[in-house]
């Protein structure tokens, strides 16, 4: 069941100058679904839109398949959460919490029982009767989302809402996002610009590039099989290697209607693999140890490309023999569309 549906929905700021147009959406009833994307091209405008925050220029928008044409945020049941907190900083946990549900006029035990309860879902019982100034930024956006979460809303929308945390707060916030949605069953639809948040988080990801949607579905499903030049760039750390097609030899046996040629790093090989393959050349440029794996940058006759493999006893340098599966080479046309109609060839 489609939660919330954009159909033919535009944002015009100016006249003639669209910076959402026609986009057509379904956002799944219970999914983590991810606006994600490069700066400008969209995603907080949707999600402000289906907040009410940003007036809908043109199309519908509908929750629970209600229009929201004319209804006000507080009558959506959503529940919004900033990436600048947007806590009060004279009111201390507890009273932060329980302002809204002062403003719903909910009666005192019953506020009570939520704070409680949600003060023991995000790790908060402890520093209820503290002040923001003295929380950390994890703390204080978790105070954030227990204010969103103790209006049991239907649907969660949240806008970078880890972009000023630091590396390992994220990593820490992002699992207990996972954990909460898990918990909650709710429809969760999140902003962000960072593929690695979309990645491990998302059930659902809509990949945007200027007001409209280039690709969406599962993260496995947007990494393993990419529509377009844009997304298996966008996607993955480090990107697909995309090389025009015009530079790789006959041998390698490009459809004639392709233009460019793809293949993730992982799929690079140090050794011959059992299925049909295409050899290469390179030099190693960098090595970047990463644990248990090693990211290496080569120059090869066809452009740069980038290798991840396993860290092992192994170190390759200098110049080296690649191995590509034919199988998991992906080809795109002049539009840098993908180009499918020849993988069974593969």
């Amino acid at each position: 069941m489609k939660k919330i549906e954009l159909e033919q929905v535009s944002k015009f700021y100016e006249k003639d100058v669209p910076i959402i147009e026609d986009l057509d959406l379904g956002i799944e009833e219970g999914s983590f679904t991810i606006l994600l994307g490069p700066s400008g091209c969209g995603k907080s405008t949707t999600l402000r839109m289906i907040a009410g925050l940003e007036e809908v220029s043109g199309g519908t928008l509908k929750i629970d398949g209600r229009d929201m044409k004319n209804v006000q945020p507080g009558d959506r049941d959503i529940a919004m959460v900033f990436q600048n907190y947007a806590i009060y900083p004279t009111m201390t946990v507890r009273e932060n919490i329980e302002f809204g549900l002062k403003n719903a006029k909910i009666p005192k035990a019953e506020r009570r029982k939520r704070i409680e309860e949600i003060g023991g879902i995000t790790g908060l019982t402890e520093y209820m009767n503290r002040k923001p100034n003295a929380l950390s930024g994890g703390q204080r956006q978790r105070v954030a989302l227990a204010r969103a979460m103790v209006k049991n809303p239907q649907v969660f929308l949240m806008d970078e809402p880890l972009s000023n945390l630091d590396a390992k707060l994220r990593t820490q916030l992002r699992t207990e996002l996972i954990e909460l949605h898990q918990k909650l069953k709710s429809t969760f639809v999140y902003v962000t610009h960072d593929q690695v948040e979309a990645m491990s988080m998302g059930t659902h990801i809509v990949l945007m590039r200027d007001g409209k949607v280039m690709q969406q579905g599962t993260p496995e499903e947007i990494y393993d099989d990419p529509d377009n030049v844009f997304t298996a760039k966008f996607i993955g750390t480090p990107p697909m290697n995309v090389f025009r097609a015009e530079a790789c030899p006959k041998s390698w046996k490009i459809p004639e209607q392709a233009h460019y040629i793809g293949f993730r790093p992982e799929h690079v090989r140090f050794f011959r693999p059992e299925t049909e393959s295409i050899e290469l050349e390179g030099r190693i440029i960098t090595r970047e140890m990463l644990g248990a794996e090693i990211l290496y940058k080569l120059d090869t006759p066809y452009g740069f490309l980038q290798a991840r493999d396993y860290h092992t006893a192994d170190k390759h340098e200098g110049n080296v023999r690649l191995w590509l599966s034919r199988g998991e080479l992906c080809f795109f046309d002049s539009q840098e569309n993908r180009i499918r109609s020849h993988m069974e060839e593969y």
